[in-house]
């Protein structure tokens, strides 16, 4: 009779674990049985836009259900993770956001969400290596010619311009003058767009950038190195800035997916399981290659993993600069 009472006792917990597991899955297997919003943290027509706007369509055909973009720039990613923070977590509000958003507990005093538990990581969506370049009045061709011409040489440091404070063009212009000496003054702007025209007008006379192949097929700008561990194919001739003396370099801006905290995470797995399918999809690959843009995907485990070495990769370079963001 004891070990009948044991079994009756195991079964009964099983099928209670059983309750509190199936909910989860059945939302997963069904999910989603109506439309979805994609929010992201940047405004339309950037890169960021298009390639929500490519995920979104990859994944309305997937899910048969639409996927919603809505553009919420500002804050320095903040008011669109504040969106989502607030949601429901049920999977059905996705975010698209960058950099800043792992850095900014590092470089402002407070924010209205908790990251780790108000936002779920799903999977890092892409990444974009950039190329370091500079006005052709520098007269260098190469890194090496860089550092030997004006490292401690200039009595003004060079103004290096970048998309915004925190962003992969202003830490990857940071990182190098740290790591190669040569006095830097940064020029931040509101988008990589008009540091262009200033850099083609003399204005800055160098920078870490992803946009420019155009300035740099004209001659307009100097490629001096790319930012990535391998040569880029559209690039083939310009070295890493790794190979010319700076072994283990790399700065890439990157774009995640994150939910809202608490969302079950079969819901999460089967989202991080479909973008990842649609971002390596083969049509996908070749649009987003094309405009020099590297396919991500994997599970959220490893985008945990991605995020936490991006903290601690530039958080040392956020202390070292004093960078902070009232």
């Amino acid at each position: 009779m004891r070990h009948a009472h044991f079994i009756g006792k195991t079964l009964s917990a099983l099928a209670f674990a059983t309750c509190m597991i199936a909910p989860g899955i059945a939302q997963a297997a069904d999910y989603p049985t109506r439309p979805v919003r994609l929010v992201v943290a940047y405004p339309p027509g950037g890169t960021t836009d298009t390639q929500a706007r490519i995920l979104a369509q990859k994944l309305s055909e997937r899910w048969k259900q639409q996927v919603v973009v809505e553009n919420k720039p500002g804050g320095n990613t903040v008011i669109a993770t504040l969106q989502v923070a607030n949601s429901a977590p049920d999977g059905y509000t996705l975010l698209m956001t960058a950099m800043p958003f792992a850095l900014n507990p590092l470089v402002m005093d407070s924010l209205p969400y908790d990251t780790k538990k108000d936002l779920a990581p799903v999977t890092l969506l892409t990444s974009v290596p950039s190329v370091f370049i500079a006005h052709p009045d520098m007269k260098v061709k190469t890194v090496d010619e860089f550092i030997k011409k004006y490292k401690g040489g200039a009595e003004e440091p060079i103004p290096f311009g970048s998309a915004g404070t925190l962003t992969f063009t202003h830490l990857g212009g940071e990182l190098f003058a740290s790591q190669s000496g040569v006095k830097f003054q940064h020029v931040p702007y509101k988008g990589s767009s008009p540091a262009h025209q200033d850099l083609v007008a003399g204005r800055i006379k160098v920078m870490f950038d992803n946009g420019a192949l155009e300035l740099i097929k004209s001659g307009r700008v100097v490629a001096l190195g790319v930012t990535s561990d391998k040569r880029l194919p559209w690039l083939p001739d310009v070295p890493t800035i790794a190979e010319q003396g700076f072994p283990g370099f790399q700065a890439a801006a990157w774009f995640g997916i994150f939910t809202k905290g608490g969302t079950p995470k079969e819901v999460i797995e089967k989202i991080s399981q479909d973008i990842t399918w649609a971002i390596r999809s083969p049509e996908v690959v070749e649009k987003l290659t094309a405009s020099g843009v590297f396919p991500g995907g994997g599970t959220p485990q490893e985008f945990q993993a991605f995020l936490d070495s991006e903290v601690k990769r530039w958080g040392p370079i956020i202390k070292e600069k004093g960078i902070k963001i009232q």
